[in-house]
Order: C-alpha cells, then structure tokens, then sequence
C-alpha cells in the first residue's frame, strides 16, 4: 500500500471514530516488516493532516485530526475520544475493519457517529429516547433488505443498573434485531445474561450472542460466537445472516437453532 492510499485510508478511520492507533495502521495497512512498518507510522505522524495525541507516554501511539486535518475532511467528524476509552474504541475498530473484508456489510456507525447526529440515531434505532447508543452498529446484507446488529464492547464490569439501562434501551429499538457482546470476563457475561434473558429482551424478538475478547484478539472473526445455546464463529454467524432472505426476529432465532 502506497502511503497516499494509506494516509487516505487513515484519514477515514479517523473522522470514524476520532483518532487511529499505530498498532491498527501496523495490522491492517503496512505490510510485513517493521522497517516499513516505522516509516508508515512516521510518515502519516509527519503529515499535515494529523497531530499526535499526547497521552503522557512519551513517543505517540495514537494520531488525531490536525486543523488542517480537520478543515479538509469537514464538520462531521468524531471529536478525539478521552484516553480512558482508547482501547475500548480500538477494539470496536479492529471488529469493524475485519467487517469490511466481509463483502455483505452494508453500513456500519461509529458511537461517535451516532452521537454527532441525532437523526441519524433516531432512525438508525429506531428508539425516540435513546438511553445507550451501541459501540458499533452496523448492517448485513440479504437478498430482501439487511439485518440490523449492534456491538457492545464490554471489558469492565458494570453496575447491574448499567446493564438494566442498556437492556431497556435495545427493548426500545425497534430497528435492531440482533446485539453482539464481546467480553472480557464470564462474570460480565453471566451478568449481561442474567439481565437480558431474565429481563425478557428476547421475548421482544431480539437476539443476543457473546464472545471473548482475548479470543477475537486472537482468531478475530474466527472467534466463537455463543448464541441461542449454540457456539458458531463470528464469521459463520454472519455468512448465516446474509444467506437468509426476510428481516425478522423468528428466522435469527433459526439460524442459532
């Protein structure tokens, strides 16, 4: 990859979701060999179009818009996200640019996206409150439309309150048939599932699946994905999707069967 179609390609990834790591411009847009690998990064550090975003480490690893950056590309772009989330959101990023090796992703929406427009949510969920907007939504496509999913990145545990504010949310979201929650613990996990099935967010017509985290790190869409009592990979999972023809909760309820 030549470092104008680099640079363009971070360039996108940056008014996506604010900001783009060094480790995701090494994995996905450099190929191997670190001698390439640090003069990619220190040519798009070098560039006019970005600036370095100082978290107190000493050399950067991440990079931001600069106000060149910023003029070029416009007013909808994603403000740089506090350095407390900079790992959450890279681990929605790297879900997301593995997405796009699968040719059946119709759309997909940043948080930070989503945030920017009202509107945008609004339909996007299909919810007129909007209590928790999910870290990734995203279409797949099929032969009469699209499925709507949504990823949730949780590598913390949270208040069972938390988790009954974002359960109630995807009860509300008309638009959304099935959330992806990627966790760091079984106790996360457990937790999540004691709410959503408990709490009869299924009964709605919505389905739930869980993966690792460390396991998606390791075998990214290859990770396997529990659903509806089964484990089938991510990847899997979505081939599935994309192969059926109507939008409606009883089929996902099918393919986990």
């Amino acid at each position: 990859m030549g470092f104008k179609t680099l640079q363009e390609e971070a360039l996108k990834l940056t008014k996506k979701f604010g900001f783009i790591p060094k480790s995701v411009v090494w994995d996905f847009f450099c190929p191997a060999g670190k001698s390439v690998r640090y003069k990619n990064w220190n040519e798009l550090s070098k560039s006019s179009l970005f600036s370095p975003y100082v978290t107190g480490t000493g050399v950067p690893e991440y990079l931001i818009l600069s106000s060149q950056g910023k003029r070029i590309l416009g007013e909808d772009i994603v403000k740089a996200v506090d350095s407390a989330y900079l790992a959450h959101d890279e681990m929605v990023m790297r879900f997301y640019l593995h997405l796009q090796d699968l040719n059946f992703v119709e759309k997909a929406w940043s948080e930070g996206e989503l945030k920017m427009d009202r509107v945008l949510a609004l339909k996007g969920l299909g919810d007129g409150v909007i209590g928790k907007l999910p870290d990734l939504l995203f279409d797949i496509k099929t032969d009469d439309g699209f499925i709507r999913c949504a990823l949730e990145i949780e590598r913390t545990r949270k208040s069972q309150g938390r988790y009954k504010t974002m359960r109630r949310s995807y009860q509300r979201a008309r638009n959304i048939d099935l959330v992806l929650f990627g966790v760091a613990t079984e106790k996360i996990e457990e937790a999540l599932k004691k709410e959503i099935f408990e709490r009869g967010m299924s009964a709605l017509g919505k389905e739930a699946g869980f993966f690792d985290l460390v396991d998606f790190s390791e075998c990214k869409l290859d990770a396997l994905l529990r659903i509806g009592g089964k484990e089938l990979s991510l990847r899997n999972l979505f081939q599935s999707l994309a192969s059926s023809v109507p939008k409606d909760a009883e089929n996902l309820r099918k393919l986990s069967a």
